[in-house]
C-alpha cells in the first residue's frame, strides 16, 4: 500500500479505495450485493488480477501499448469484476470504462467453441465509483454502440453514488468500505456561512465509531479490519482537515480509544514478545554453534593431549627398555 500520509488530492480517496481491496477483498461482497444481486459466503476465493493489460498494435511492426485499470477481480473462480474510483463526472469515462472493459475480455475471457470455431468474449461486471458529492451524477453510465447490420447495444456501467447512502444505510447494507469517504461530506461545511462544529463532528465521528464496533461484535469485520478502517478515515481526516488542524485533532482524539482497545494493546505486546522471542531464538541458535565449535576445540585439544600423554609414555618405556 503507498504512504498515505503524503498522497493528497484525488488521488488519495484512489488510494484509499486500492488500499480496502488489497487488505480485506471480502469487503467487496456487500457492494457486490448491493450493485449486481450477487451474493458471496465468506471464504470464497478472490483473486487480484493484473491492472495492466496490453492493446493489439494498429500495425504488425508497432508495439503493443497498455492500459491501465484500478482494480480488477476474479470471485469465486468464475465472476470477472471491474471497478474504478472517479471523483468527478466526466462524459468520456463511459467511453474508457468500455475500452478497459474491451481490453480485460480479450485478455480473461476470449473462448473458441470448437465445434463451430466461433470465438466468445464475456464482459466483466463493470462499476464506477464517486466518493464525492455531485448532484449531475446518473445513476449509470451509458453508451450507445451502433453495428453496421443495424443492431445496437446499450453499454450500461452503474454509477456509484457514495454520498448518496446515509450512515444509516451504509450500517444496514454492511457498506464499510464507504465509511473513509463520508468524512467528504463534512468539506462544504468548513466554509458555510455556519461552519461545522466541534459537537457536530463529535456526533459523526462516534456513529461511525458505533458502526465499526457493532460490525465486529456481528461478524462483518475483524478487530484488525475495523483498524485497518480507522487509520484510513485519519488519513481521510488528515486530508480534508489540513487547514482545520482543531478539527483533525478532534477526530484523533475520537478514534484513540479505538485504536488502543485492549485486544489491540495485547496483540501488540504479543507481537513484541513474539519479536523478543525470534531474537532470543536466534541468540540461543548463535550460542548453540559458539557451543558447539568450543567442544569441537575441546575434542581437538583432548586429542592432543592424549598424543602428547602416548608420547611420553612411549618415551618412558624406551627409556626404560635401554637401560
Amino acid at each position: 500500500m503507498n504512504d498515505t500520509n503524503t498522497i493528497f488530492g484525488a488521488q488519495l480517496w484512489d488510494e484509499i479505495f486500492k488500499a480496502i481491496v488489497d487488505t480485506m477483498p471480502e469487503q467487496l461482497f456487500p457492494l457486490f450485493k448491493e450493485v449486481f444481486g450477487k451474493e458471496y459466503p465468506p471464504g470464497t476465493p478472490i483473486r487480484l488480477l493484473a491492472t495492466e493489460h496490453s492493446t493489439y498494435p494498429d500495425a504488425p511492426q508497432e508495439s503493443p501499448s497498455s492500459t491501465l485499470m484500478d482494480i480488477a477481480l476474479l470471485v469465486a473462480d468464475t465472476d470477472y469484476y471491474h471497478l474504478e474510483c472517479q471523483m468527478h463526472n466526466d462524459l468520456q469515462m463511459v467511453l474508457r470504462m468500455f475500452s478497459y472493459d474491451l481490453h480485460f475480455a480479450l485478455q480473461h475471457t476470449s473462448s473458441p467453441d470448437p465445434a463451430s470455431g466461433e470465438l466468445t468474449i464475456r464482459f466483466p461486471r463493470s462499476a464506477v465509483v464517486y466518493p464525492d458529492q455531485n448532484n449531475s451524477l446518473p445513476d449509470c453510465l451509458r453508451c450507445r454502440i451502433l453495428f453496421p447490420d443495424q443492431s445496437e447495444h446499450i453499454y450500461r456501467i452503474p454509477a456509484i453514488r457514495v454520498q448518496s447512502y446515509s450512515l444509516e444505510q451504509i450500517h444496514e447494507k454492511h457498506l464499510n468500505l464507504f465509511l473513509p469517504y463520508t468524512l467528504l461530506r463534512l468539506k462544504p461545511r468548513l466554509k458555510h456561512a455556519s461552519p461545522l462544529t466541534k459537537e457536530e463532528l463529535t456526533a459523526f465521528i462516534n456513529e461511525i465509531i458505533v458502526i465499526l464496533e457493532e460490525d465486529m461484535v456481528l461478524g462483518y469485520l475483524t478487530r484488525q479490519e475495523s483498524y485497518d478502517y480507522i487509520q484510513l478515515i485519519i488519513h481521510a481526516s488528515k486530508h480534508i482537515f489540513q487547514n482545520y488542524p482543531e478539527h483533525h485533532k478532534e477526530v484523533l482524539q475520537m478514534t484513540k480509544p479505538l485504536i488502543k482497545l485492549p485486544s489491540v494493546e495485547l496483540r501488540e505486546t504479543l507481537e513484541a514478545l513474539n519479536k523478543i522471542q525470534d531474537e532470543l531464538t536466534a541468540k540461543a541458535a548463535e550460542l548453540a554453534d559458539k557451543n558447539a565449535e568450543i567442544a569441537d576445540k575441546d575434542a581437538e585439544i583432548a586429542d592432543i593431549d592424549q598424543q602428547i600423554y602416548e608420547r611420553k609414555q612411549y618415551k618412558a618405556i624406551k627409556e626404560k627398555l635401554i637401560k
